[in-house]
Order: structure tokens, then sequence, then C-alpha cells
């Protein structure tokens, strides 16, 4: 039987999860940037108490390796979509994927995906496109906001603004 904590690079992970050969268990990594020769841990659930992660973080963090990971089952999943994406993929495609699975919650899209875009962005252009949506403002339909003299929107009490603000519980700031 192999040992309940296994460190090896990367790649070398990567592919006991292609081939399902690796433990149940969460890979941490170190700080520092990923790469395919980074070495990571691989603690295998046999190893802590199920119950308690903190254990798990903390372990991880005294064998050098601070940075949680993820899961096999996960990191099976993400080899399984790279196989998707190309017949024979390389390591550095496992990588990427790995990564990119890790920093955004997401399946690499294409090979040659771009990351997507900060949070704060795609927030931004749905935020646009809802004011967008709600169409112009009737001059002849005062907003019931106390102290607006705006319109209100159709299908509304309130102004475009208002209305952003009373569905998403937030202020509207582009104006």
């Amino acid at each position: 039987m192999s040992s309940p904590i296994q460190q090896m690079p990367l790649t070398e992970m990567l592919a006991a999860a292609e081939a399902k050969r690796l433990a149940q268990g969460w890979v941490y990594l170190p700080d520092g940037e990923i790469a395919a020769a980074s070495s990571c841990v691989l603690i295998a659930d046999e190893a802590y108490d199920c119950e308690d992660e903190d254990e798990l973080a903390k372990t991880g963090a005294r064998l050098g390796f601070p940075r949680e990971g993820l899961d096999t089952g996960t990191i099976e999943d993400v080899c399984d979509g790279v196989k998707q994406l190309c017949r024979e993929p390389s390591d550095d495609l496992y990588v990427r994927a790995f990564i990119y699975y890790w920093k955004f919650d997401a399946f690499l899209p294409s090979a040659d995906a771009p990351d997507p875009p900060p949070i704060e962005v795609v927030r931004e252009k749905l935020d646009r496109e809802f004011y967008t949506s709600l169409g112009p403002e009737r001059a002849g339909s005062r907003c019931r906001r106390e102290g607006c003299d705006r319109g209100a929107v159709n299908m509304s009490a309130f102004c475009g603004r208002h209305h952003f603000e009373m569905i998403y519980k937030r202020p509207y700031l582009f104006e």
C-alpha cells in the first residue's frame, strides 16, 4: 500500500489522476507560481480525520504546501475534460486545465482559452446590460422614490436607477 501522503511533481499527479490511480484525497500546492514541474502533495483521505478540514490544511502547510489545491475527484474530472479538448493532450495542457479550474472554479473551455475577466468586470457588464434593458424613463410618470424627479421606466414605479437598486439591493454606480 502506498503512503497516505505523497509528494510528486504536478505532472505526475495529473497523470495518476488521468489514469484513475490517484488515491482519494486533497492536493496541496506550494506558494508561488504553479508550473508543470511544481512539486505538490496529495494527502489521502485516510491520512486525516475527514471531520476536521482545518487539520488537513495545517498538515499541508506543515509539509511546505500551504495552498489548498483540488480534490481527487475534481482533478479526474479536469483530466477528463482535457481529453475532450484534444485527442493527444500534452502535459502542459493538463497543467493549464488544472490551474484554470483551481483559479476560476471552471473547466478550461478550449485549449487556447484566455483567462476569464475579473468578476468586477463581468458584474459591471451585466449591471449595465440590465439597466439598458429597462428602456427609457417616461417623462409623464414620475419615479416614486422620495426626492427623485426622474421618470419611471416601463413596468415599474421607479426610474431606472431606483428600479436597479430595488432589484439588486445595492447602489447603481454608473451615473
